[in-house]
């Protein structure tokens, strides 16, 4: 993925319901896949599919491995997102956001798509 498809990818996913439910909802406390699903009421596959699409782009992470079961892992999603805007200005929609990396940091390239969108 190109630095263009990565910032489209999550100025798409910023907007999804789905994706800022389970980003709002990692934010403090890691929680797994099946527990997103319940609490934020998404089906289970879809929340699969977000997950994996945020976990792409950066805006969230695995945060630990637990074994529930005979050898089952299971594993804990905590949100890297730390801030995002929106704005839009002359026509256009801009998207700036900061995430967070493993050792606690700010990312050292801060995304920031810039969207054309034309009257219809």
């Amino acid at each position: 993925m190109d630095a263009e498809q990565k910032r489209r990818a999550v100025s798409r996913l910023l907007a999804d319901d789905y994706s800022q439910k389970i980003l709002v909802r990692t934010y403090n406390i890691p929680m797994s896949a099946q527990k997103l699903s319940r609490v934020c009421r998404i089906p289970i596959a879809a929340c699969y599919r977000r997950i994996h699409d945020l976990e792409t782009v950066g805006l969230i992470g695995i945060e630990d491995e637990m074994e529930v079961y005979k050898g089952r892992r299971v594993r804990m999603y905590k949100c890297r997102l730390r801030s995002a805007m929106i704005k839009f200005t002359n026509g256009r929609f801009a998207v700036r956001y900061d995430t967070e990396e493993n050792g606690g940091g700010k990312s050292p390239d801060p995304g920031d798509a810039v969207v054309q969108v034309e009257a219809g």
